[in-house]
């Protein structure tokens, strides 16, 4: 398995994210971002990733720089 194919497998099975936006400027490329969509990810290689990644991914909503809470900016 690629690294770009691990990378979108994981994160299409993470439950707080709606998509995953990729770009292709050639076939092939529209193929290989599909691919990971039925790609399984064993309960091993998760918790490896996981581990690896630390604290790094974000789990909950944040609030941008400067953006207050219940306030909607445009």
């Amino acid at each position: 398995m690629t690294m770009p194919t691990l990378a979108l497998a994981w994160v299409l099975r993470r439950d707080e994210v709606a998509s995953a936006i990729t770009g292709a400027s050639r076939p092939e490329q529209v193929h290989a971002n599909a691919a990971p969509s039925g790609v399984e990810l064993s309960d091993d290689l998760l918790t490896a990733v996981d581990e690896a990644l630390g604290d790094v991914p974000v789990t909950e909503p944040t609030l941008a720089p400067g953006a207050r809470p219940g306030v909607k900016h445009r």
